[in-house]
């Protein structure tokens, strides 16, 4: 189980790393042409508000740690294998909590 999650987060942070430098890079250079040329960087802002961020992640660590929780229950009371019992448990509750925050959301947005 450790050797696989080893080579997960390996293979694929360094990627993620990679990635986000080269998004983070040209995202500055845009807004710093854009605001040689005299025109307003606000073009790149969405008008989102960050709270609906801090509701998405957290109901996602949530689901991430009900996930765990259950996985454990899983594995002890079944015949499941370990990484099977965990890795089902903590995408589904994991999606589970982003489908609710989804109708949340929603909600949240037709009530404005």
């Amino acid at each position: 189980m450790e050797g696989a999650l080893a080579i997960i987060f390996i293979f694929g942070s360094i990627p993620a790393i990679i990635i986000s430098l080269i998004y983070f890079r040209n995202r500055r250079i845009e807004r710093t042409s854009l605001i040689a040329a005299g025109k307003d960087a606000t073009l790149f802002d969405h008008g989102k508000p960050k709270h609906y961020l801090t509701l998405k992640y957290g109901m996602l660590l949530v689901g991430l740690a009900l996930g765990v929780i259950l996985g454990g229950v899983l594995e002890a009371n079944t015949n499941m294998p370990e990484p099977m019992a965990y890795l089902s448990m903590i995408l589904l509750f994991g999606g589970i909590s982003l489908i609710l925050f989804y109708a949340i959301h929603k909600k949240m947005l037709k009530d404005e």
